[in-house]
């Protein structure tokens, strides 16, 4: 399907640098394989038909010059400068809009701009084109979070995280019982201009500002996470949940509850939603019947069993508490706060696979041969009792043989009968089996730290110490993927359009400069590495001091994954069909998939496709359907509304990225709070630092510690007074053009807490020495340049193993499965 190349080409022409090519270059410089470049000519071709891009002289591939107008979304910096992303795909890429251009608008607004000819101003690299906001449509918000403050005679709000520039005059304060200190949410009654402040009424009073329960509830409101259910959504989750009959094991479901499945969790998780099983086909094992089912050319070795919460079962489409579902997209998780997709009821009750109490699943079972690769796979509704509910450590304990330790982690009674610790000694070698052919193919594999926040009692963080590491989180990410991985291949299989989780590949450009970097680093790859070679560089760094810095360099050349039903696959993972089955009680995309599998279920009963389960309630693709079988499966379930159209998942894969990255800017912007909330009492104290980004007006430090980025700003760096620091913008560093040191990201100093304002989440840092790195090459140094500003806040590693769900957080975000 050539749409998958459409957003790539995009994103690469309008690229400020990007030059002028034909097509036959510019695949060479997407590294388009030679199988797919028909493909990839007739991507550029719609595009030219669609009048997204041009064919200009010499049949050079460009986007059109932008019209005399611009509509888009405007971005404001707090410079008073910005951009406005044009919402039509034929418009020349961003288009800048110069301070004092703005007219008054902020960030989110729907604007238009006249678009003006620059001519012989515009720089090297940069668009001739400049924008002066001329109308705005629509105002994106008026509503905001902060402080109440005295400025002389006046009342203002100082908004948190600097969203606005200036404070918001407020002239009755005195209206909803505010005080001076308070944090309160105010509405605007006058947007901000060039020639006067903004005006707003204060609507609620939420407390004093600087307690941790306080600051929550404003993180939550400033980025609009509901804090309660609305009656309708509680009723039919109550509805639901009092539907289900534990006890019997309905006749259209499998009967699993004999088998040995368990789950392994965080030891504070409350919501179980997926559990293992698992099965060793060649031979016999120790406490458990004979096996059936396995071919005998088939060469299975190992059977998986991935068991899910069946919450499609409860959540049904049409009903209040389904719209919510979509509305929310998925559960945020804050520092101590867990605003859920669904309510309690079940998150926490009947679709959480508690020990001990019978549950609906739908369970995907995978056999393997002796290499990890997949030989089979089936699907099913089913009914399991989970045995044992673990924890990472105490399960990582069981496999290590002590139980001494399991005990010490255990959050459930202590008890390990031998078949259970046979089973959790086979997951753990099914999934080294799995991550050493899944590292074969290309996944990449990033060693970059973790930490967990410590509390006191208040609430308050006191200290932040190392994620646990355990090859148990692992264990579980593997066979989640695994999961993830094999429902996407049978949507693939029938042409049934489903929803995906996709990750691009690497943009062009950031590959170059990743290449400069590895240079500097000592290490070479090709012009357009493959996913091997780039996972060649990462475990050539690793145990290295270079590590962290190469890892982080290939972090910033990886996109941010999202939904959408195009074929893109999963770059990351080397996976070319990909979906999120895993998480429906915290994840609506799964909930999606999961009506699609209850769709086809229910198609393979009509036309009895394929071998049917020897059990009730599934549809076994060990055995395949033919070709007539397949269109008649298909044809049935795109008649299904559980299976929405592909303009209907594309909207819905919009939205559900949208709540995302809204959660995930929450969990940030308060995880910011509360650790320089801790900093602002260690003013003056030292930490060993790792520079994490470059701009010409300073450089981005990670306090390795905490995981938290504070800025240096040019006048603060080392060095002779009279000397002048300036950004090689070809290399993406900084040079001291006098002694001609440099610095760039990787560099490691000793720095000293210098500013700290926890409300406008900034940290100002000063260098005291550099940390010698014995890997790093002397002579001329050529690093990757940061291709954007990064926030002043923690960076979140988005491409990693996770799983994590309340209480310590592990600030990489929680994708069992990724």
């Amino acid at each position: 399907m050539s749409d998958r190349f459409t957003r790539r080409i995009l994103d690469y022409l309008a690229d400020s640098r990007y030059r002028a090519r034909k097509a036959q270059e510019l695949a060479q410089e997407l590294s388009i394989p030679e199988a797919e470049l028909d493909d990839f000519l007739r991507s550029v071709q719609q595009l030219v038909e669609k009048q997204q891009i041009v064919i200009g002289v010499g049949d050079h591939v460009v986007l059109p010059p932008p019209g005399k107008q611009m509509t888009g979304v405007f971005r404001l910096h707090e410079r008073g400068f910005g951009f406005i992303v044009p919402e039509s795909p034929t418009e020349h890429g961003d288009l800048f809009v110069p301070p004092g251009n703005a007219g008054g608008a902020m960030t989110g607004d729907r604007v238009t701009a006249r678009v003006i000819h620059q001519g012989g101003r515009a720089g090297e690299g940069r668009s001739p084109y400049v924008g002066l906001i001329t109308d705005i449509i629509q105002r994106a918000e008026n509503r905001y979070v902060g402080n109440l403050v005295k400025q002389g005679s006046h009342h203002v709000v100082e908004v948190d995280a600097k969203v606005l520039q200036h404070p918001v005059v407020i002239r009755d304060p005195h209206s909803k019982g505010a005080k001076i200190g308070d944090k309160v949410v105010i509405e605007l009654t006058r947007y901000p201009s060039e020639a006067a402040p903004g005006e707003g009424v204060i609507t609620e009073v939420l407390g004093e500002q600087g307690e941790p329960d306080v600051e929550t509830i404003a993180v939550m409101r400033a980025y609009g996470l509901p804090d309660h259910f609305k009656p309708e959504v509680l009723d039919d989750a109550r509805a639901a949940a009092q539907s289900f009959q534990g006890d019997a094991v309905p006749p259209d479901r499998e009967d699993l509850t004999g088998e040995m499945i368990c789950t392994i969790d965080p030891p504070d998780a409350k919501d179980y939603d997926d559990a293992i099983s698992i099965h060793r086909l060649d031979r016999a094992e120790e406490g458990e019947p004979a096996r059936r089912g396995a071919q005998p050319n088939d060469g299975a070795v190992w059977e998986l069993g991935v068991h899910i919460a069946d919450v499609s079962s409860f959540v049904r489409l049409g009903t209040a508490l389904d719209a919510e579902a979509r509305k929310r997209g998925n559960s945020a998780y804050l520092p101590r706060k867990v605003i859920p997709m669904l309510p309690e009821t079940l998150s926490n009750g009947v679709c959480s696979l508690q020990e001990g109490v019978n549950r609906f699943c739908k369970s995907a079972f995978i056999r393997y041969d002796a290499r990890g690769n997949v030989v089979g796979q089936r699907f099913a509704n089913t009914v399991i009792r989970s045995a044992k509910r673990l924890t990472y450590l105490e399960a990582q304990a069981l496999i290590d043989s002590d139980i001494r330790e399991a005990r010490r982690h255990a959050k459930s009674e202590p008890k390990y009968p031998t078949r259970l610790i046979n089973k959790i000694k086979l997951m753990d070698e099914l999934a080294k089996v799995i991550r050493e052919r899944r590292q074969h193919d290309g996944m990449i594999v990033l060693g970059l730290p973790e930490v967990e926040l410590i509390f006191d009692d208040a609430g308050r963080v006191v200290d932040a110490q190392p994620q646990d590491t355990s090859f148990t989180h692992t264990l579980i990410e593997m066979f989640m993927v695994e999961a993830n991985e094999a429902t996407a291949r049978l949507f693939n299989s029938l042409h049934v359009p489903m929803i995906r989780r996709v990750h691009p590949d690497p943009d062009a450009y950031d590959i170059t400069e990743l290449r400069q970097f590895a240079r500097v680093a000592g290490y070479n790859i090709p012009s357009r590495p493959s996913r091997k070679e780039l996972q060649a560089l990462l475990d050539g760094v690793r145990g290295k001091p270079a590590q962290h810095a190469v890892h982080l360099a290939v972090l910033k050349t990886l996109s941010k994954a999202e939904y959408s039903p195009l074929l893109i696959g999963h770059f990351a993972l080397a996976s070319k069909h990909y979906t999120h089955f895993t998480s429906p009680i915290r994840r609506y995309p799964d909930l999606i998939v999961h009506r699609g599998l209850d769709a086809y279920f229910e198609a393979v009963k009509k036309t009895h496709a394929g071998k049917p389960a020897s059990r009730a309630g599934g549809a076994s693709l060990f055995d395949p359907p033919d070709a007539a079988a397949a269109r008649r499966l298909a044809e049935l379930m795109t008649s299904d509304p559980r299976c929405p159209s592909e303009d209907d998942l594309t909207k819905m894969g919009r939205e559900c990225s949208g709540t995302e990255r809204k959660a995930e800017s929450a969990e940030d912007s308060l995880r910011t709070y509360l650790i320089l909330d801790l900093l602002s009492n260690k003013l003056g104290e030292d930490f060993d630092g790792v520079v994490t980004g470059v701009t010409g007006s300073g450089i981005f430090i990670e306090i390795s510690r905490y995981l938290v980025d504070g800025f240096v700003r040019l006048n603060d760096l080392p060095g002779r007074s009279d000397d002048r620091w300036q950004l090689n913008r070809t290399t993406g560093a900084l040079v001291a053009q006098r002694s001609g040191r440099v610095i760039t990201i990787g560099d490691r100093f000793t720095i000293r807490l210098a500013r700290v304002n926890p409300v406008a989440r900034q940290l100002d840092l000063v260098i005291i020495e550099a940390v010698q790195d014995t890997t790093k090459k002397k002579g001329p140094r050529a690093p990757m340049r940061r291709t954007q500003q990064p926030p002043t806040g923690p960076r979140s590693h988005q491409h990693g193993p996770a799983k994590g769900k309340g209480g310590q957080q592990r600030f990489k975000k929680r994708r069992k499965g990724r």
